[in-house]
């Protein structure tokens, strides 16, 4: 009578590369406000939690520093990719269009937009991508601020911005 489990298939399966068991991250685009220091910020954050550059794309506003037009420029980034910026279209399961509140006047149609964008664009698998703005209030300089101080009550972002210079003379907004 024949083995059912051969020397050679036990050999064979004992040799074969093993599948991943870990689950793939999402794939993630952020579009800010700043050219500068947002995009520094979340690539600091991108190096310091080791996240592959391939899961975590950051760019600013192509589109100009206004929260509708970060919305747009997140949502044209998305659909069309940039071979210069190596993004695929499509390429992502999250995308967060990053502003400061500020006293634009676009604010709340930014934030409309990004609501009924959130899983109704489809990613190159066929997925709903979630949508999300983001919003600094005041301004994203809070975040800095908050890494030195801890801060419970309203400032406004002149009085952030000066207390952050304590911290960081250099900073420019």
């Amino acid at each position: 009578m024949a083995r059912d489990n051969p020397p050679k298939i036990r050999q064979r399966s004992q040799l074969e590369r093993k599948k991943t068991q870990r689950a793939s991250y999402d794939r993630v685009l952020i579009v800010s406000e700043g050219s500068r220091t947002e995009p520094l910020y979340f690539k600091e954050i991108r190096n310091t939690y080791r996240l592959q550059t391939a899961n975590v794309e950051v760019h600013p506003s192509a589109l100009g520093t206004e929260p509708i037009q970060v919305v747009r420029s997140a949502k044209q980034l998305f659909g069309a990719g940039d071979p210069n910026k190596r993004v695929r279209a499509k390429a992502f399961e999250r995308v967060f269009a990053i502003f400061d509140r500020d006293e634009h006047k676009s604010y709340f149609d930014a934030l409309k937009l990004a609501d009924s964008l959130d899983g109704k664009l489809r990613n190159d698998a066929k997925q709903p991508v979630i949508f999300r703005a983001i919003a600094s209030v005041p301004c994203f300089e809070l975040w800095l601020l908050l890494h030195y101080e801890d801060i419970r009550h309203p400032l406004h972002r002149a009085e952030v911005l000066a207390r952050l210079k304590q911290f960081i003379p250099s900073y420019v907004k």
